[in-house]
This record gives C-alpha cells, structure tokens and sequence, in this order.
C-alpha cells in the first residue's frame, strides 16, 4: 500500500476526483446513457438535452478539480 500512500494525500485529493470525473463524463458518451440525480437514468436519444447537460456538468467538474489541484500545487 506504500506505492499508492501518496495519492491519498491532501494535495492529490483533487487530481484524483478530476481524473474519475473525466472518465465517468467519456464513458457516458460512449455508453449514450447517463445517471441522474435520483437514481434514473438518461439515454441519448430520448432526452438529448438532459443528456448533454448531465454530461457537461461531468465534465466541468472534473476540469475544475483539476484546475484546482494546479492551483494548489503551485501556491
């Protein structure tokens, strides 16, 4: 567990959660589904809005935490 100790850091915390955020708005886009807030789920050509926005905010948050994980690392 020693390899993996410094990821658990405070400072690699955010990196961490962008790098999930990212994958999980790719893989919405590959699978054309997406979750919603309480448990539903959202397909592609039913609801293509939804769907986008969904992936978005993904998308946002994990550039913002990466964005912020720079931000930290530099200051």
């Amino acid at each position: 567990m020693d390899h993996y100790s410094y990821l658990i850091d405070r400072q690699h915390r955010f990196l961490l959660i962008g790098i999930v955020l990212l994958v999980v708005a790719a893989v919405f886009m590959l699978t054309g589904e997406s979750l919603e807030r309480y448990g539903g789920i959202v397909n592609r050509a039913e609801k293509p809005k939804r769907f986008w926005s969904n992936v978005f905010f993904f998308f946002l948050g994990g550039v913002f935490c990466i964005a912020l994980y720079l931000y930290n690392i530099a200051n």
